[in-house]
């Protein structure tokens, strides 16, 4: 999609109908072009009729406003570049693979992933009208070791935002954002390279939005916000949200650690005080440490845990 179909889209987002002569005169290009460019879209899926004598009309007008993510990137102090993708493997993928290019700070969004994925190389089920961004990091390799629980820190800005949106959620340590006892958002840091003295991190955002249903083989254990709250939410304004909680609060991430944010954690966090297995074995999850580690009490012992596979025993 390039800037011609951006703003094709803002158009038919900000008018009931346009015609295409106005959109032709306005881009300077053919009444032809603008009829291949509206086939274009509607083969990405955007939902756009035509009415004799009104124009064009996009009937369903919850899509990404790329344009005011970009001009929110563009007034940032902290967020350099936005990248859309209308389909893309993995957005965490894409950012690795293309990371020697991109700036510090960049934000990459999909539409659709056809393999998405959580920890464990999980497959993370792409839903409709969902939420895919990875955000890349450029750090001084003596940084890294800030970096282990960033994926705490990104779980509580996300909880954050959907609390002011009204959005009764809690966090299952360590990657994922529940809603109601069912997962509504997951969480993916990953390590990436080491180039000059620097490394880079990768944090993959999934969050199930505005999904009316939610397919069979997940509906056990995986939610939307609009399934839960019968709500629909706003998915540009939800991202340019985060993204705005994440700069406010990397300053005080990068200058005193998890330890600034952690009462807070603790306080959405629903492991504690449950029995938990991590990989397979029961333990009371007792507190969140310093620097994010779980708290366990196993056999009389305390035994701390900053990384594995934790299931809660509701």
């Amino acid at each position: 999609m390039d800037e011609k179909d951006i703003f094709i889209l803002r158009k038919l987002y900000e008018n009931k109908y346009i015609s295409g002569e106005e959109l032709a005169s306005s881009l300077n290009i053919s009444r032809m072009a603008i009829n291949k460019r509206i086939k274009s879209l509607k083969a990405l899926g955007y939902k756009i009729e035509s009415a004799r004598k009104k124009g064009y009309e996009l009937s369903d007008k919850d899509i990404i406003r790329i344009w005011e993510i970009k001009d929110y990137i563009q007034s940032s102090n902290l967020f350099k570049e936005f990248i859309y993708l209308d389909e893309v493997d993995s957005t965490n993928t894409y950012v690795k693979q293309n990371q020697q290019h991109l700036k510090s700070s960049t934000v990459v969004y999909a539409e659709r992933q056809t393999q998405g994925r959580g920890r464990l190389s999980r497959r993370w089920v792409d839903l409709e009208k969902g939420i895919k961004i990875s955000i890349l990091l450029k750090l001084l390799l003596l940084d890294l070791e800030k970096i282990v629980p960033l994926t705490l820190f990104t779980g509580l800005v996300i909880n954050r935002v959907l609390r002011k949106y009204g959005v009764n959620s809690f966090i299952k340590w360590s990657n994922d954002i529940y809603l109601n006892g069912k997962k509504v958002c997951g969480i993916l840091c990953e390590l990436s390279g080491e180039v000059e003295g620097f490394g880079s991190i990768i944090i993959g955002i999934g969050i199930n939005v505005n999904a009316k249903s939610i397919p069979d083989e997940i509906k056990d254990i995986a939610t939307s916000l609009k399934a839960e709250t019968s709500k629909d939410f706003d998915r540009t304004e939800l991202i340019i949200d985060i993204l705005k909680e994440f700069e406010k609060e990397i300053p005080n991430f990068e200058k005193y650690g998890f330890s600034h944010f952690r009462d807070e954690y603790k306080s959405f966090c629903i492991n504690l005080g449950k029995e938990i297995l991590v990989n397979g074995q029961k333990m009371l999850c007792m507190d969140i440490g310093e620097n994010g580690e779980l708290v366990c009490e196993k056999d009389g012992k305390i035994v701390e845990i900053s990384s594995g596979e934790v299931t809660i025993r509701f």
